[in-house]
């Protein structure tokens, strides 16, 4: 996302959003974007072998080892080679100790291989192992309300052997005026809290998410071709229900700010726990976990940024130990997953809430005055709540 000023004083933003679109094409057009996507995949394929071997990531080094034959064995396009070489290198210059399998069956389209035509309807003009391909768009009026804006680049991608045509285009909006931040922390009992007072609990998530794991276990047990069938459509129907969840939370946060408010969200880490779940069972049940809190923060950002309201990422480094009362860190504040509770002044609040002040605290970066209630514990063991003013130093305690 990016910055720029018109004439007047309003400051816009440059925001990416995607239409997805069907094609109106025949039955020779669709067999040559599907040869092409399968070339590419197989060119991807043949190149990570020679990456591997040669245990290099260099762009320049395998188009020098590799692009002729790319361009004579998969008669791919001079573009479509680069995007080739391209991906196999940025893939291996993430992890190049392990050899990659490419089976995505999507590729990604520059100004040089898609062009959209917008005489006599719309039309995508793409780069093939054929040569050009001028197929039709089946479009709405939502997707054609985005293709409205220039076009930034295009993703074609095979869902059952239907090519589908992701096109991503740039749009102005402009950027609202914030001075009130408003922090979001993500998890699992609560999908999320805001300072502001908002959450969404997730219980209903997790009881049904309990529900889809009981289905899978009797369907895998049963181990027929049924079974495995059903079990197909109901990681696809799962997939989709779980889309919709995070579509209305997000949408819902989006729609509790008010004017002046701007987002801040904690800066996920996934890198770390993917590399240990590979060697531990209850970290492979905190990717999957991490992957939702992921989708929906991205959610989350596009949505505001389609608003005009920037989204702030700051690192969540101790934000559900720290008291916002005196600043004092301890592991011991946390008494339980819900219950916070400072060792040193004896606040308390939910542990999520005390989170999102404190990311809202850090993208202040200073001393704030905020009311807040807490509980004191009473001679008969009970906590009383009151309302009290407390000075907030979050990050120079």
């Amino acid at each position: 996302m990016s910055r720029s000023e018109d004439q007047g004083e309003a400051i816009l933003m440059d925001v990416s959003r995607k239409a997805i679109c069907a094609l109106k094409a025949n039955e020779e057009e669709i067999e040559t974007i599907c040869a092409t996507v399968l070339a590419f995949e197989d060119a991807c394929n043949y190149l990570s072998k020679v990456a591997f071997q040669k245990r290099t990531a260099d762009p320049r080094a395998l188009h020098d080892l590799a692009y002729r034959d790319l361009r004579a064995i998969f008669r791919l396009p001079a573009s479509l080679a680069v995007q080739v070489i391209n991906k196999v290198a940025s893939s291996y210059s993430e992890r190049p100790y392990k050899f990659h399998t490419f089976s995505e069956r999507s590729i990604i389209l520059d100004g040089k291989l898609f062009c959209l035509k917008r005489n006599k309807g719309l039309r995508a003009s793409m780069a093939t192992v054929k040569g050009r391909v001028k197929a039709r768009l089946e479009a709405g009026s939502y997707q054609r309300k985005i293709l409205e804006n220039p076009v930034q680049s295009a993703r074609i991608v095979l869902k059952r052997d239907i090519p589908y045509v992701h096109i991503y285009v740039t749009c102005k909006v402009p950027e609202k005026e914030t001075d009130d931040p408003v922090g979001v922390d993500l998890g699992v009992r609560k999908l999320l809290v805001a300072s502001n007072g908002f959450k969404i609990n997730g219980g209903l998530v997790k009881s049904r998410q309990r529900h889809f794991r009981y289905l899978r276990e009797s369907l895998k047990s049963k181990g027929t071709s049924s079974a495995r069938r059903r079990l197909k459509r109901l990681k696809k129907r799962e997939n989709q229900w779980m889309k919709t969840v995070l579509h209305q939370s997000s949408r819902a946060l989006i729609e509790s700010l008010e004017e002046g408010n701007y987002v801040v969200l904690e800066r996920l880490y996934g890198t770390k726990i993917r590399s240990k779940a590979k060697r531990n069972r209850k970290c492979a049940r905190r990717v999957h976990k991490f992957s939702a809190m992921g989708r929906l923060q991205h959610m989350i950002t596009y949505k505001c940024e389609e608003r005009g309201v920037p989204v702030v990422l700051v690192k969540p480094d101790f934000t559900s130990q720290r008291c916002p009362r005196c600043g004092t860190i301890d592991r011991c504040n946390r008494r339980t997953q819900a219950l916070f509770r400072c060792v040193n002044c004896k606040y308390q609040h939910n542990a999520d809430f005390v989170a999102s002040i404190n990311l809202r605290e850090l993208a202040r970066g200073g001393w704030a005055a905020v009311s807040q209630p807490y509980a004191i514990p009473t001679t008969d063991g009970n906590c009383k709540p009151v309302q009290q003013f407390f000075a907030l130093n979050i990050l120079g305690s």
